[in-house]
């Protein structure tokens, strides 16, 4: 007789193309943390990258991953820490989350973005 397991069952997305992936169950002791990004192959790249895992519960929904993806954040299908991120000095600009310019990928050209290297010049 089979154990029932509780198994809950993942969405991926690849952060190439924004695309669902192949779904996974996990097993209630085998969780990680939300947003967690796994190397699978993608059925529309046709090659392995990485995807974000997305739960029915949890803190990261498929709307913050949608807006990870659009503002440019995963680079080589890694997320860039906000930490490393640059500052952006424009409050109203569409890519600035925090202070913080989430364009990481240079997809549109900010002239607001502070290089982490010049920085010592504005203060």
């Amino acid at each position: 007789m089979a154990k029932n397991m509780n198994c809950t069952v993942s969405e991926f997305y690849c952060t190439k193309c924004a695309k669902r992936g192949i779904p996974i169950m996990r097993k209630p002791g085998k969780q990680k943390e939300p947003g967690h990004l796994k190397k699978l192959f993608c059925l529309n790249c046709g090659e392995e990258v990485n995807h974000v895992e997305i739960k029915p519960f949890g803190g990261y929904t498929y709307e913050d991953f949608k807006e990870e993806y659009d503002l440019g954040r995963f680079i080589n299908g890694e997320r860039v820490p906000v930490a490393e991120l640059m500052k952006c000095s424009k409050v109203t600009c569409d890519y600035n989350k925090n202070g913080k310019c989430w364009n990481s990928n240079y997809s549109y050209h900010c002239p607001h973005r502070i290089d982490n290297s010049t920085k010592h010049l504005l203060n």
